[in-house]
């Protein structure tokens, strides 16, 4: 539910492929983030490893679409995998597991003043429909409100590719991405029909709100079906 608990969430966002050898110690690190109650953490599957031998079969055009516009606004020259972003603002190398850890906490402690404590927010479910409620902040920075669904756990067998023969795991891995609205101080009030966000009965749903596009992660709420 989109409630007070939420305000102080972390987001963590990685981009992995079933076709990569040195992802699976970043999806490791990644479902231990999932377990935690204060971080909102979250698996995009990219689809640009698809010719060595494997099409992943969780990859999303969709999820390698976010990683490049998180790349033109953090500045960096290309995607590669496995990257983690925290909070939409730092990104490391997912594998490295003591340094995601350390920025985590960092970004706690540096709750910078965009990551509102006192901006209200409702993410509530309500039978098929999704009732979202951004309060009113002052903000010079307009900001782009996500709705994404996700599932708790995903057990893959690959056979060919880097990681041919392995079974894998993945957690909290993104199955659609909306982009509901966006959000400039003013109250936000939608309602959405599950529909909307895309074609599954997903585990669950995120919430975004996020500077501009792909900048600095305001707020965020999770949200059980």
């Amino acid at each position: 539910m989109g409630h007070d608990g939420d305000k102080n969430l972390v987001v963590v966002e990685l981009f992995t492929s079933q076709g990569c050898n040195l992802c699976p110690p970043a999806d490791a690190i990644l479902a231990d983030f999932s377990t935690q109650e204060n971080i909102l953490a979250l698996s995009y599957s990219v689809d640009y490893w698809n010719y060595l031998g494997w099409v992943d079969t969780l990859a999303k055009p969709e999820c390698t679409l976010r990683q490049k516009k998180y790349n033109t606004s953090l500045g960096k020259n290309g995607v590669y995998t496995p990257q983690m972003i925290i909070q939409g603002a730092h990104d490391i190398i997912g594998s490295q597991g003591s340094q995601a850890n350390k920025m985590v906490d960092l970004v706690r402690i540096n709750a910078t003043e965009l990551q509102r404590q006192d901006l209200e927010i409702t993410f509530d479910l309500m039978g098929d429909m999704i009732d979202l409620k951004i309060g009113t902040h002052e903000t010079e920075t307009p900001a782009t409100i996500w709705v994404i669904g996700y599932d708790y756990i995903k057990t893959v067998n690959i056979q060919k590719g880097e990681l041919g023969g392995q079974v894998r795991e993945y957690h909290n891995v993104v199955q659609s991405i909306k982009r509901v609205g966006s959000w400039t101080g003013e109250e936000v009030r939608l309602t959405l029909s599950r529909n909307d966000i895309g074609d599954g009965e997903y585990d669950a749903y995120a919430l975004l709100l996020q500077a501009q596009e792909t900048g600095p992660i305001i707020a965020a709420a999770k949200l059980k079906r």
